[in-house]
């Protein structure tokens, strides 16, 4: 028994040893947050009165790709893929409500926007989005930013539920990267989300000033 003891205690202390054991593990990979930024809008020219209409921003939907805050690239046509360490700070459809309207804030594109849950004041028009794609094309050279974005805007019968649809339209942009990483794909997307939210003032401008 006595002679057994040398060997024994030589295997616990090489379990021991094992990773995990001792609680010495490394630590695990911290998680990084990209958000989506870019410039507000100047605002429009001081000529052309913005549209008498108290818009009401809707929360968007997304297609079920990109519905959660994991970032997501293409390496192939048919297929998705997420980074395991990288993520957006909150859902894509959260950035881009919160830029557009700040963006048709800024702009002065209509004469009040608002978040519709907020319900400041009755709105005349309601504005509500889909993300359709919002991901990284990783099958061209060089990578580039993939945006596609469906917009409707209604209008409210004298401000209450019932609506008609003035205009619905789809808006796509791509941006190349200037890096093929998760940083590359952040700054890519905000452009891209710029050069949308831009169209769409423009759009909104005309068919409510119609």
């Amino acid at each position: 028994m006595f002679i057994q003891m040398p060997a024994i205690a030589a295997a616990i202390f090489a379990i021991l040893l094992l990773p995990g054991c001792t609680g010495f593990s490394e630590p695990p990979r911290a998680v990084e947050s990209y958000v989506l930024s870019y410039p507000a809008p100047m605002p429009a020219d001081t000529k052309i009165t913005a549209p008498d209409a108290v818009l009401a921003v809707q929360a968007f939907d997304a297609a079920a790709p990109y519905r959660s805050r994991q970032m997501v690239y293409a390496d192939h046509q048919l297929r998705r893929k997420t980074y395991a360490y990288h993520q957006w700070v909150s859902k894509p459809t959260e950035m881009v409500r919160d830029l557009i309207i700040r963006d048709l804030q800024a702009a002065q594109a209509v004469q009040s926007v608002t978040r519709a849950e907020k319900r400041l004041e009755s709105p005349t028009h309601v504005l509500w989005a889909t993300i359709e794609a919002f991901y990284e094309d990783d099958t061209r050279s060089p990578w580039q930013a993939v945006l596609e974005l469906t917009a409707t805007l209604a209008e409210t019968q004298s401000g209450q539920s019932g609506r008609s649809i003035i205009m619905t339209k789809t808006y796509q942009a791509r941006q190349d990267l200037e890096q093929n990483n998760p940083l590359g794909q952040a700054r890519a997307m905000s452009t891209a989300l710029a050069e949308i939210s831009e169209d769409l003032a423009a759009d909104l401008q005309k068919a409510l000033g119609r």
